[in-house]
């Protein structure tokens, strides 16, 4: 019968001096480590100084954004004062030192606002140009070209004026009717007088309900023409406005408030 006691292996002399497996791999761990240990604290050292960086610049961001609107605000509040040297100057810093930042984009538009206030047309001019060949906004732009052709009107140069009054017509904006009369002003300052009627009527036709309807039918009749036939054939066929229901109501002025 075979004996049934378990059997124990002797480790030999050699055997005991081979390391097993995973202490292998510790000792090979730590002689890399040491062996590459400035390697991995330098290693380190840099992902740290890049999270420290960018901690640091997001935060600088966020200030330099807080101060940018404060200024700006500043000096939109001193443009509403009328306080035209206070505004030019917050402006001017906004725009030479913030060019980046949209705040330091729109600076231009109102630092040639401020200039447009104080009469320095030239000024206005050139800060009004900087602002439009950078703008992004097509509102904006459109007030600034508007103010623009305003600038070159005041200085006589009739056929700039044109130009950007016509551009300002173009651009969605809250100056598109008004630039559309302009540039119909600057070709009769031009003495092109048959072109100045086309656009006087083109208004008409496009705006045939205008608040400044009763403007352009005058100038178009000291020019000895008249409005487009569309537009008397829509006036002819638009309702009559119904009387009001009580005579004494309608006769009363309504009470200032």
């Amino acid at each position: 019968m075979a004996s049934t006691k378990p059997h124990h292996h002797k480790l030999s002399r050699k055997e005991l001096k081979q390391p097993d497996e995973f202490q292998s791999f510790f000792e090979n761990a730590r002689d890399f480590i040491l062996e590459n240990l400035n390697q991995v604290i330098m290693s380190v050292v840099i992902v740290l100084v890049a999270a420290a960086v960018a901690l640091g610049t997001f935060a600088w961001e966020r200030h330099r954004d807080a101060l940018a609107a404060h200024q700006f605000y500043a000096a939109m509040t001193a443009l509403g004062e009328k306080d035209y040297k206070q505004a030019e100057h917050g402006f001017t810093q906004l725009a030479e030192k913030q060019p980046g930042l949209e705040v330091g984009r729109l600076s231009r538009l109102y630092l040639g606002l401020a200039y447009l206030r104080q009469n320095d047309l030239k000024q206005a001019r050139d800060a009004l140009v900087a602002y439009v060949a950078q703008g992004h906004n097509q509102l904006f732009t459109n007030l600034a070209l508007a103010n623009l052709a305003l600038v070159y009107e005041r200085l006589g140069e009739f056929g700039k004026a044109e130009h950007a009054y016509s551009q300002a017509a173009a651009t969605p904006g809250p100056e598109q009717t008004y630039a559309e009369l302009g540039a119909a002003r600057m070709l009769l300052k031009q003495g092109k007088k048959e072109q100045a009627v086309k656009a006087y009527q083109r208004f008409l036709t496009d705006y045939p309900f205008s608040p400044q309807r009763e403007n352009v039918l005058e100038s178009l009749a000291l020019l000895g023409a008249g409005a487009p036939s569309q537009v008397k054939l829509l006036e002819s066929t638009a309702p009559i406005p119904q009387q009001a229901a009580s005579p004494k109501a309608s006769a009363s002025p309504a009470a200032p408030k």
